[in-house]
């Protein structure tokens, strides 16, 4: 690598896109690094999607759609880390956007590190038209562990998505990572803990380069799904099995990250109006809402999300309403 110029891979899975798929398409392609391997996966879009990949493919020789039967968002993320060529991959959710600079941020800090992942701990959320704020110069990074850097992810100190994040494919290819296909929510959380706790060092930048879309009514968490919220408590309960260190300090980790979940999971049960469909899973989740909110007491957070768990030990299902009255990304009610 040192001979040449590192190719970056950046992966989009795509299923029913049509609305927001170009603008994020052409947020990759405006890139102020050239040396792209785009892989987008159509995961049996109905809407036409397919037709405006082919559209891109044909104007830009670096763009590569792959159209496959609808099997889910893990299945279409492995099928482009199958094909990827890049010394790094990157994914790219097909309705939010990347700064110019999203790839070469990340890729100084790598290289500039030693490192075989970058993240950020925190993206550009938005409604509504997009802005792209101006490039700013690149800061000194923090170099924590592998193992380092998943314990915070646990306790949420990163975004827990796939997204946000470079990752070295020789890294990926080595431990023969993947998403778990029989996952449909939880599965980008545990992708990233897989990979961070392989990792030797991690270089973390503070710059929000990735642009999050919060007002897409579509997409796959704003409308109850009892399959993902099945698989998001699954996933954690499979990260906790797989732990690399199972020490005291990752163990207590793991159950506050998995206590977050049923949280979120109340909020999504809620939010959705999807009580007295599912009264079992909302009175499971509400109990260790209030039983384990223990572990965020001592946690390395700050103190309002320290109060938060407080306030879900005493009344779960008013905390949860605040919660979602000052939620930018709103559910649809059953």
């Amino acid at each position: 690598m040192k001979n040449r110029t590192p190719i970056v891979s950046i992966i989009v899975p795509v299923y029913n896109g049509r609305k927001y798929i170009s603008e994020c398409l052409e947020s990759i392609q405006k890139q102020d690094y050239s040396e792209l391997d785009i892989i987008v996966v159509d995961d049996g879009s109905t809407d036409g999607s397919f037709q405006i990949l082919d559209e891109f493919a044909r104007k830009d020789n670096r763009i590569r759609v792959i159209k496959k039967e609808n099997s889910g968002v893990s299945s279409a993320r492995n099928i482009g880390m199958e094909i990827m060529v890049g010394d790094y991959v990157c994914f790219v959710d097909q309705d939010d956007c990347i700064a110019p600079d999203y790839v070469s941020y990340f890729l100084n800090l790598i290289l500039n590190n030693g490192a075989e992942i970058a993240a950020v701990r925190k993206a550009n959320r938005f409604v509504g038209q997009l802005i792209i704020k101006p490039m700013s110069k690149y800061e000194d990074a923090e170099i924590v562990s592998g193992q380092e850097a998943a314990r915070q992810m646990l306790y949420y100190n990163f975004i827990i998505a796939p997204w946000n994040k470079m990752i070295s494919t020789k890294l990926i290819q080595k431990h023969k990572l993947r998403f778990r296909e029989e996952l449909w929510g939880g599965e980008g959380f545990l992708f990233s803990v897989e990979c961070f706790q392989r990792a030797v060092r991690v270089a973390v930048g503070e710059k929000k380069v990735y642009y999050y879309r919060c007002d897409n009514r579509d997409s796959g968490m704003t409308k109850f799904n009892e399959w993902i919220f099945r698989s998001s408590i699954k996933a954690q309960e499979i990260m906790k099995d797989s732990m690399i260190v199972k020490n005291k300090k990752m163990m207590s980790a793991c159950e506050y990250a998995s206590w977050h979940t049923n949280c979120d999971m109340l909020s999504y049960l809620v939010g959705c109006n999807a009580i007295n469909s599912h009264y079992g899973s909302y009175k499971s989740v509400k109990k260790v809402c209030r039983r384990k909110g223990r572990y965020a007491i001592n946690a390395p957070i700050s103190l309002k999300e320290k109060l938060k768990a407080f306030a879900y030990m005493i009344s779960p299902d008013f905390t949860v309403l605040l919660v979602n009255k000052f939620r930018l990304r709103k559910y649809t009610r059953e």
